[in-house]
């Protein structure tokens, strides 16, 4: 008895079931009832549970000017679409007319059609990469129906949130404004990101001081991101200016190369102006023919910065070098001294070779013993160099002086010239002495 009790009841709740499943279906899946607020453009679903044997007539009656177009569907016309023109308020009825001809309004509802929005949308200002742009600022959407929800989407379809509209990247995302109505307008909004450029530096070659680098010579941003517009800067935040690039001196300073979009790079430059050396000269003493000097000896540049490489020239420009440095004869000449860096300082140099001098000597007349002989007498250096200080020897290399020659014996003895200069001549000079006859007796007879 309890299994066909059972067995009863499942059966009552199915039939409930299939006849629940099929009025749905017969009212095409519509759930809701009662008055409705729609979107002006919006075309939307009615209908009636149908009864057999009856048909439907639906009409829209004025009110304040909700007006569309009705659709209708298949007989018995219990399911329709109203696509809805105007907006305003007007009353949707439905009319059923029976197997025996009779009508009656079945039932009406009022009908809200509500204007759509207007969403207004400027595209946000490019931003340089790895910047974002937000969405959501008040200025993409300016221009908008007051009072509107945003949501953003990555199709115009809204069917895929964009999540991230606060921090948008590069591309084209759609804003959806909602009215309190529920009635939308959806529009595209493009996010453009530039990517940054890239500076590229080659530090100038150093120079010498007082030359200057021109920053804005092609070869030192060479490799940078073509069509670059390059300033020049003292800082690293591009906030002082730096305005003789052209002519720049020692130091650090920063070119910034910035693309037509206003993206932008910066990188330092290093400037190296080394500074130049000093040559000091001190003339190499006199000497006398044929001696020569050598230029290469350290008294000549002492003074000088320290660790010069010299090197030896016949002209001021450096153009014809000396090459007989270590053996220079009389003249002007260039000593130029370069840093290990390049640099270097030019400055002449002075060798005198001064002539010797000739001396000419004239022996002496012979005297008798004990006469002596004055070698100081002019007629014994006559047809000298001029101007010569005469000084007296015992031997040629003038190492024992002759004091005595104011009253010489006979021999031979040296005179050395010297001029004011110092240089000097030698040349030996006899003195005769003839002995007196030999005394000899007086013979008689």
């Amino acid at each position: 008895m309890k299994t066909k009790f059972r067995f009863f009841r499942w059966l009552m709740l199915l039939m409930l079931s299939m006849s629940v499943l099929g009025a749905w279906a017969q009212v095409g899946g519509l759930t809701q009832t009662g008055n409705m607020t729609v979107c002006l453009n919006s075309t939307e679903s009615y209908g009636v549970m149908p009864t057999v044997g009856s048909t439907y007539t639906w009409s829209i009656l004025a009110g304040t000017g909700g007006a569309g177009t009705i659709t209708n569907g298949p007989v018995p016309n219990n399911l329709i679409s109203i696509h809805w023109t105007n907006i305003g308020t007007c009353t949707l009825q439905v009319t059923e007319t029976n197997s025996s001809g009779c009508s009656e309004i079945i039932n009406a509802i009022l009908i809200t059609v509500s204007p759509l929005p207007t969403l207004t949308i400027t595209n946000p200002a490019a931003v340089c990469s790895p910047n974002t742009v937000n969405l959501t600022a008040a200025a993409v959407t300016t221009g908008s129906t007051a009072g509107l929800t945003f949501t953003y989407w990555t199709d115009a379809a809204a069917t895929l949130p964009y999540t991230t509209q606060t921090a948008a990247t590069a591309g084209t995302y759609y804003i959806k404004g909602t009215t309190a109505a529920g009635c939308s307008d959806i529009k595209p909004v493009t996010v453009t990101v530039n990517p940054l450029p890239t500076v590229t530096i080659t530090n100038p070659a150093a120079v010498c001081s007082p030359n200057t680098v021109d920053l804005s010579a092609a070869a030192v941003t060479v490799g940078s991101t073509a069509g670059l517009t390059f300033t020049y800067w003292t800082d690293a935040a591009a906030t002082v200016p730096y305005t003789t690039q052209t002519a720049a001196t020692a130091g650090t300073y920063y070119i910034k190369g910035t693309t037509a979009a206003g993206c932008s790079d910066i990188k330092p430059v290093t400037v190296t102006v080394n500074p130049l050396p000093t040559v000091t000269i001190t003339n190499p003493a006199a000497v006398c023919s044929p001696n020569t000097v050598n230029l290469t000896a350290a008294a000549v540049t002492v003074g000088s910065t320290a660790g010069l490489t010299f090197t030896y020239w016949t002209d001021a420009a450096a153009t014809v070098p000396y090459t007989t440095q270590t053996a220079a004869i009389a003249g002007t000449y260039y000593i130029k001294g370069t840093t290990a860096a390049g640099c270097s300082d030019i400055k002449p140099v002075t060798v005198t070779v001064n002539p010797l001098p000739t001396v000419t000597i004239t022996n002496p007349a012979a005297v008798c013993s004990p006469n002596t002989v004055n070698l100081t007498a002019a007629a014994v250096t006559v047809g000298s160099t001029a101007g010569l200080t005469f000084t007296y020897w015992t031997d040629a290399a003038a190492t024992v002086p002759y004091t005595t020659q104011t009253a010489a014996t006979a021999g031979t003895y040296y005179i050395k010239g010297t001029t004011a200069a110092g240089c000097s001549d030698i040349k030996p000079v006899t003195v005769t002495v003839n002995p007196l006859p030999a005394t000899s007796p007086i013979y008689h007879n």
